[in-house]
């Protein structure tokens, strides 16, 4: 059976249900903070709403990998600069760059006028001799039965060929501790020779030098154990200084080890930039050779020194380039990060509620409501008068 209103209760429900509407439109946008949230509530607002952040979300993927190209930079930086320490640490090398010092080991000192001949235990008519640098042998003296100890010293301090800048300038004799002692201030190898037996020149100086270098006529060199030490030390420093260039490594990328590395500045992929890579060992691309000759002779330091110096000019050159590409993606990243800022707050314009506004609205809708359910009442109470007349 159809149970038919009057006009006055259907007007006060419909205005009830609209109200009753707009309360729950209002409370789904405090609750949602948007005011647009479906394509249904406003087409055009909600598209271009979702083509902005769509923008702004491609634009957040491209910044993020701004940020790891910048940490990739920052680790090559850290890298580079662990490289140059480790130069400057074998950069000690150069202290090598002193003179080199031949040392006898006897356990009976020598005296300064024991007769080498009677004393010491050599032959008469014998030499001694110098060379420099692996040249021709210089002779200091010829044994006679009164030379001594002090007559060598004196052969070699005085030799014009051995110090052509004055006594004892380049090589140096001296008696020290009992012991012989030759110095050669430039560094270079000098062989103390003898055309006597190993034994003879062996009561000279020992079977063995305190350097390590075993006493032959055929020539006992310079093996400076100083020099030795700061070259071994040298060579193990250049293998620290590859295993850092290995280590250099972020993420997969390696900008000392060949790894090119491109940053994509737009959606597009147009704007871009490419930080190209170096290749750095120390034997190659950096030029730092293995220490040579054990470091005896002051032009291996030298050597040696000067290409340091070089691969520090290198690292420093390279370190400027890439400190350039670090400033251009971190301005790109700055202005990417405005970017997202501004789209996110153009999409935000298009469908964010005001949040007083709504506030209001709700507060006015459940006065409304109250009006309207005020007004239903009435009409209901007018309907119902008729059954006083039964």
């Amino acid at each position: 059976m159809a149970i038919s209103l009057s006009n006055s209760m259907r007007g006060a429900l419909y205005t009830l249900q609209q109200n009753q509407q707009a309360v729950q439109q209002s409370q789904l946008r405090l609750a949602t903070g948007k005011r647009v949230g479906t394509a249904l509530d406003n087409p055009n607002s909600y598209f271009r709403a979702a083509s902005l952040s769509s923008r702004a979300s491609n634009l957040q993927s491209l910044l993020d990998d701004m940020n790891q190209a910048s940490q990739v930079l920052q680790t090559t930086s850290k890298g580079m600069d662990s490289i140059k320490s480790l130069i400057q640490i074998v950069g000690k090398a150069s202290q090598a760059g002193q003179s080199n010092t031949l040392t006898g080991t006897l356990t009976t000192p020598l005296k300064s006028d024991a007769k080498v001949v009677g004393d010491v235990g050599m032959t008469t008519a014998k030499k001694i001799q110098l060379s420099v640098a692996g040249g021709t042998a210089v002779d200091v003296v010829t044994l006679g039965a009164t030379t001594t100890v002090q007559d060598i010293i004196d052969g070699i301090n005085t030799n014009t060929t051995l110090n052509p800048n004055g006594s004892g300038t380049a090589v140096r004799a001296a008696l020290v501790g009992g012991n012989l002692q030759i110095t050669s201030s430039s560094g270079k190898t000098v062989d103390l020779k003898s055309d006597d037996t190993d034994t003879a020149l062996q009561k000279l100086l020992g079977t063995k030098t305190v350097e390590g270098s075993a006493v032959a006529v055929a020539g006992t060199a310079f093996v400076d154990s100083t020099r030795k030490s700061l070259s071994t030390q040298f060579d193990e420093i250049l293998k620290q200084i590859d295993q850092t260039i290995q280590d250099s490594s972020y993420n997969g990328v390696n900008l000392l080890q060949g790894g090119d590395l491109k940053v994509t500045f737009n959606e597009s992929g147009t704007s871009s930039v490419t930080v190209k890579s170096v290749n750095y060992t120390a034997n190659g691309e950096l030029g730092i050779a293995n220490a040579t000759h054990s470091f005896i002779s002051n032009d291996d330091v030298d050597v040696a020194s000067a290409n340091l110096k070089r691969a520090i000019d290198k690292i420093s050159s390279q370190a400027a380039i890439f400190s350039s590409n670090q400033t251009v993606i971190q301005n790109r990243t700055s202005f990417t990060n405005a970017m997202i800022n501004t789209l996110n707050s153009g999409a935000d314009a298009l469908t964010m509620a005001d949040q007083n506004e709504e506030s209001a609205n709700l507060l006015a809708l459940n006065t409304q409501q109250q009006l309207s359910q005020t007004a239903l009442s009435l009409a209901s109470q007018a309907n119902a008068a008729i059954t006083r007349l039964f």
